[in-house]
């Protein structure tokens, strides 16, 4: 699917860049990300080396590269690259993972919805931090669709508010980031989006979802059979999903009702867990909950408690 591309901006435009955050990226995922910019600026933050064919995929766009020799966890990636993005004078930042695939034009027709959603006349709940895509999966590639959380609150035309837009698709507003603050780069993966979004709900700022623009998204690891979620991921991501649920319900600005659900989510994957998982399983989940009621955050390796294997 593409979209029309918008007209020749005025200087007085806002200004649009694309950002992405990469860890050994697949190069083959990356020549698709830049196919879709339409020469549209790329940031982009290495959390590691960076090898040539990924650097060649990028060369094929207007890219600037910023690399640490070390992977310092997707929320310090983002958080730096955003910066660079304000320095250079953008507006706007299309937040993207390193398998995104926007099509053709999606930029320019996100940032028309954003300009169009914070216009006088536009009735919302909140000024809009985030104007996303809808994220489908892929066809025939066996990953399942992500569920929204919606929010029940006024939002502009053509869009429904959200509690939060993930990171994959999602057209930042630099002035937002400002007032709302950056990621929670002791997060180091796993539910920066959501803390982030519940975070701008509280200071003024909302998240909002045009469900007829639509992007491709790989959530998770592809399925196998009917296998539930929890028993695909890796075990070091089960330990950065259970400690940072956990983190995340203790904060004041998360609604009681976000927090009753995904606890409760969390038990019932416990559970799954302890049923099903193979030997050892149940460790990164212990680990995660132990960090997180000590406080214990950032990347794995600096924490206590009981390590996960893998």
């Amino acid at each position: 699917m593409s979209y029309p591309v918008a007209p020749t901006r005025t200087p007085s435009a806002p200004r649009a860049c694309a950002v992405v955050v990469v860890h050994k990226p697949d190069p083959r995922h990356l020549a698709r990300l830049v196919a879709g910019l339409d020469g549209v600026r790329l940031l982009t933050f290495a959390n590691g080396p960076l090898e040539d064919g990924a650097r060649a995929a990028l060369a094929a766009v207007q890219v600037r590269i910023e690399e640490s020799p070390v992977n310092l966890g997707l929320g310090a990636g983002l958080n730096a690259i955003v910066d660079r993005a304000r320095a250079e004078g953008f507006s706007h930042a299309l937040l993207l993972d390193q398998d995104s695939e926007p099509a053709p034009g999606l930029v320019a027709a996100l940032l028309r919805r954003h300009v169009a959603a914070r216009s006088p006349q536009a009735a919302r709940s909140a000024d809009p931090a985030v104007v996303a895509p809808a994220l489908a999966p892929p066809a025939g590639e066996g990953y399942r669709p992500i569920r929204y959380a919606w929010r029940a609150a006024p939002a502009p035309p053509g869009l429904r508010a959200v509690d939060f837009a993930p990171t994959s698709g999602s057209p930042l507003d630099l002035a937002a980031f400002e007032v709302v603050g950056p990621f929670r780069a002791d997060f180091f993966i796993a539910g920066l989006d959501v803390e982030w979004g519940f975070r701008a709900w509280s200071r003024g700022w909302g998240s909002y979802v045009a469900p007829d623009l639509v992007m491709p998204h790989r959530w998770g690891e592809p399925a196998q059979g009917r296998a539930p979620q929890i028993l695909r991921h890796a075990p070091l991501r089960n330990y950065y999903y259970a400690r940072n649920v956990l983190a995340t319900a203790q904060l004041a600005h998360v609604p009681w009702g976000w927090r009753a659900r995904s606890c409760a989510t969390l038990a019932a994957q416990i559970a799954v867990l302890a049923l099903k998982g193979g030997p050892g399983a149940l460790r990164p989940i212990r680990a995660g909950l132990a960090d997180a009621l000590a406080g214990r955050m950032g990347a794995f390796a600096e924490g206590g408690g009981e390590r996960p294997a893998g």
